[in-house]
């Protein structure tokens, strides 16, 4: 049970809850800078989704399907 990105353990606890990362700055700033590369989208009939942020959906403005 140990982090993916420093490979410190993590608490047994955050482990079982579904989080394979630890605390530390180093890794919370990691998850930051992952976390900016996407945007939350609306898509037709699906909900929101997660989009890159240089994805194609994103520049031509038509996420909704609409033309």
């Amino acid at each position: 049970m140990d982090c993916i990105y420093c490979g410190q353990p993590v608490v047994p606890e955050r482990w079982e809850a579904g989080y394979n990362y630890c605390m530390s700055a180093s890794c919370s700033h990691e998850l930051r800078e992952r976390r900016e590369q996407y945007r939350l989208i609306l898509m037709p009939k699906q909900g929101f989704t997660y989009v890159k942020s240089d994805s194609p959906d994103l520049l031509n403005g038509k996420s909704s399907g609409r033309q």
